[in-house]
């Protein structure tokens, strides 16, 4: 429940580039392998694709 509460927040906060790629993280299991800084990195590297796409 409390990431479907993070999610509605960067959706909110217009990261749905970040937001979309949260989701596919939490669905592909080897990514629980890698590091914080690691996942954020993928996270916000998404986002900027994500706004340079628009």
């Amino acid at each position: 429940m409390m990431m479907h509460h993070t999610l509605a927040h960067l959706r909110t906060l217009k990261l749905e580039g970040l937001a979309g790629a949260l989701e596919e993280q939490l669905i592909q299991p080897g990514l629980a392998n890698l590091s914080f800084e690691e996942r954020l990195t993928m996270l916000v590297d998404r986002e900027v694709h994500h706004r340079n796409e628009r």
